[in-house]
């Protein structure tokens, strides 16, 4: 479903995100209770941190009544839950299992790559010494990568055999032979453990959060801010949120100034910077054209030229016909002190 274009804006790359962020919530909400009535969700626990030293900077020296500020990559059901007052706290958030420490479960999928060679070659695993522990310890970490890009995207391990048809390269059943062993032994250890994974669980948190919005959505206002929706559920989230009476979305640095051609080539390159930002409008349906500034965002002009000179450096190999500006422009950028030698 389409969301409101008027609760979507952006703050430009050259200014401080969160000083552009603290001052038009400030002009936004003159009375206090107003502020201190908004819910912010940021990319990161450091991102809410740096957000409350800018409303520091920001008042003066005089109190503050700050928002609600809670990360969006590392929710607590604490955190996702609002207040009683609001009358939308979910208890079913306190049921989540924990996530299982990082360096637990390091160990653990250690011991099972371990059990995996012991298996393959016994006599060679009965020589092994510390250097095969620390390779193991090493693999376990990357597996443990893999079992998050797997979870973040709400997938599972069912079809892994139908991965590839056909004859298979000698390594690469070894490398199904092991992916199996541990698909299939790791749900029961974290099932005795009574853990899931982290990303699992902030996407079962996601999925909660918005299924409350859904059945009775808040009256005060939420804000999502930083954030360019790269996790699925992160992006269903902005969704959700962009639907609500009071909801909006401030994206960081998203590019207003390239053509259409550009931007429809960057929505097909991922190693593009706007990539994700291109991505996330798509899902929210909403034209990029929609989208303005936040206020307190607008800069300089001299800083906005130096901007779209960045973003000319970064155009698509498929577009490098648009690299050579016109000479009015250039004119303009070496006037500005950023046009090349």
């Amino acid at each position: 479903m389409p969301v409101s274009t008027a609760r979507i804006s952006t703050i430009p790359p050259e200014v401080s995100f969160v000083d552009a962020l603290a001052d038009g919530l400030l002009q936004r909400f003159a009375e206090p209770m107003e502020l201190s009535g908004a819910t912010l969700l940021l990319p990161t626990r450091r991102a809410v941190r740096s957000l409350q030293e800018a409303f520091l900077r920001r008042s003066g020296g005089r109190s503050l009544l700050l928002p609600r500020m809670m990360p969006l990559g590392d929710l607590d059901p604490e955190e996702i839950l609002l207040s009683e007052e609001d009358g939308l706290s979910d208890a079913k958030a306190f049921d989540l299992p924990p996530a299982l420490p990082g360096l637990s479960r390091q160990l653990m999928l250690a011991r099972l790559v371990q059990a995996w060679r012991r298996q393959r070659t016994p006599e060679g695993a009965a020589l092994g010494g510390s250097s095969q522990d620390v390779a193991a310890v090493e693999l376990a970490a990357e597996l443990a990568r893999f079992f998050d890009q797997v979870q973040t995207e709400g997938l599972d391990f069912a079809g892994l055999d139908r991965l590839v048809e056909g004859d298979l390269a000698a390594h690469w059943e070894e490398t199904l032979d092991f992916l199996r062993l541990v698909t299939e032994h790791w749900p029961q250890i974290e099932a005795a453990e009574g853990c899931i994974g982290p990303a699992e669980r902030r996407r079962r948190l996601h999925e909660q959060r918005i299924a409350l919005w859904r059945k009775r959505p808040p009256e005060t206002p939420v804000i999502a801010a930083g954030s360019t929706g790269s996790i699925p559920s992160t992006a269903d989230l902005l969704a959700a949120i962009a639907e609500l009476p009071r909801g909006e979305i401030v994206l960081p640095g998203l590019d207003r100034d390239c053509s259409d051609e550009v931007w429809s080539w960057i929505g097909q390159d991922p190693a593009h910077p706007q990539y994700g930002l291109a991505r996330l409008l798509e899902r929210l349906e909403i034209p990029r054209s929609a989208v303005g500034v936040w206020p307190a965002g607008e800069v300089a002009s001299d800083a906005s030229q130096r901007r779209r000179l960045v973003a000319q450096a970064l155009l698509p190999a498929q577009t490098t016909q648009l690299w050579q500006p016109d000479a009015p422009r250039k004119a303009r950028l070496t006037q500005a002190g950023c046009a090349p030698a």
